[in-house]
């Protein structure tokens, strides 16, 4: 496939994979009500793992799940969970809205570490607009004045270690399906969930709860994919800044499910994120060694197919 059919087929995918996880959000919130983050990461990946080893038996791609213990498939995996956990637990006291739209700050993130660490070049303007999308985070984050929640710290450590999960993600072989990436990461996010009952006390579940929780096994199984065949084969730093869908997305969830707007200020550093993002994206020039190949899910000795 052409590099920009699958830059476009990338974008679509991150928009619609980005959506999905604000769902999950959404589903993790709601159960936050009735259990804690470790338990809802543990029970969520059971759930996740039976339903991916169920569609990879009926795909007859069991024997696939060898390539679980790739090194870079692991570290994804421990990355995405941690990642998971700062989230959980900071959407425990703030919106889903506004853990959100600090986490996006995340594709700003990626393109600076594409620069320092794999020789992409950009423009002084895009080194501008990474520092306003941080100044962002301070509107939201809001340091120093009454509002501050120490938890908003939580999303933005998780947007930086986003940031390098992003390019594992894209240096990932083309030979590993995505379900076996998503299984992975679903497996060591049930193991960290499971410790975690050391330090928490689980509750019982009801079936509200545990709806919950199914709805939310099926939303990160979906929102893994998408967002997994985005990055393959494409440059990180142009396809991240397309994870702002979920911003909008969280804003219209949070006000219709949770009856919670961001304040003004809020409102403020999260439109100051999205556009310094989109501009370094409308700004991006693609590092010339990144070649765009690579699928979304295949056996060895079937033809390729473009992610």
């Amino acid at each position: 496939m052409h590099p920009s059919t699958l830059l476009r087929r990338g974008i679509l995918l991150m928009i619609a994979g980005s959506c999905v996880f604000a769902a999950n959000d959404a589903f993790s919130k709601l159960a936050l009500a009735h259990i804690p983050p470790s338990q809802i990461l543990a029970l969520r990946g059971v759930m996740a793992i039976s339903f991916l080893v169920a569609i990879m038996a009926w795909k007859r791609e069991t024997g696939m799940l060898r390539y679980a213990f790739d090194a870079r498939v692991l570290l994804r995996g421990v990355l995405e969970a941690i990642v998971a956990m700062l989230f959980i637990t900071a959407i425990v006291s703030m919106s889903i809205a506004d853990a959100t739209a600090i986490i996006q700050v995340a594709p700003l993130a990626t393109m600076a570490a594409a620069v320092l660490f794999f020789g992409s070049r950009i423009r002084p303007l895009e080194w501008v607009a990474v520092g306003v999308g941080f100044v962002g985070v301070t509107l939201i984050v809001k340091p120093g004045s009454s509002a501050f929640d120490p938890m908003a710290l939580l999303p933005l450590g998780a947007a930086l270690l986003i940031a390098i999960r992003d390019f594992v993600t894209g240096r990932i072989g083309a030979h590993v399906p995505t379900l076996v990436v998503t299984f992975a990461t679903a497996g060591i996010g049930m193991l960290i969930g499971f410790a975690g009952s050391t330090v928490e006390d689980w509750q019982a579940l009801d079936l509200m709860t545990l709806g919950y929780l199914l709805a939310g096994s099926i939303s990160l199984i979906g929102g893994h994919m998408l967002t997994i065949a985005a990055f393959r084969g494409n440059d990180p730093a142009a396809i991240a800044p397309f994870r702002y869908a979920a911003v909008v997305c969280s804003v219209g969830i949070s006000a219709a499910v949770f009856h919670a707007m961001p304040d003004f200020v809020s409102l403020i550093g999260m439109a100051v994120i999205m556009a310094a993002g989109l501009f370094s994206m409308s700004q991006h020039r693609p590092a010339p060694h990144v070649v765009a190949t690579p699928v979304l899910d295949t056996l060895p000795d079937e033809p390729r197919k473009a992610a």
